[in-house]
């Protein structure tokens, strides 16, 4: 009986951990070079938030700006090494913060 239960236990288990797991503390799921300035694109991702109704948050990084939506949905955008790099950290989705991927190919091609 004991093992049987364990066996049965065992993909709840395995559901809880993907739950509570952090996308923001491992690789980014979209990461790409762009033609376009920080402040360019950052500003585009903001109008597309004020469409959305959608608030965030935009914190100064070392050579450029973060931008957090909750849910740990996280933008980074930077320029270094002479290149504009965009990265995308997806958290919890929802249909109210899908948008927020399309942005990304709009704002930062």
């Amino acid at each position: 009986m004991k093992k049987l239960v364990a066996v049965l236990a065992l993909p709840l288990l395995l559901n809880a951990c993907a739950e509570f797991h952090n996308a923001d503390a491992g690789q980014p799921e979209v990461e790409k070079a762009s033609q376009n300035s920080v402040d360019s694109i950052v500003q585009c991702i903001s109008d597309e938030a004020k469409k959305h109704d959608a608030t965030f948050k935009k914190t100064p990084i070392p050579q450029g700006v973060m931008l957090e939506f909750g849910e740990s949905n996280v933008v980074k955008v930077r320029f270094d090494n002479g290149e504009t790099s965009y990265r995308f950290y997806p958290g919890q989705r929802h249909a109210s913060n899908m948008w927020i991927e399309g942005a990304g190919k709009k704002c930062a091609p």
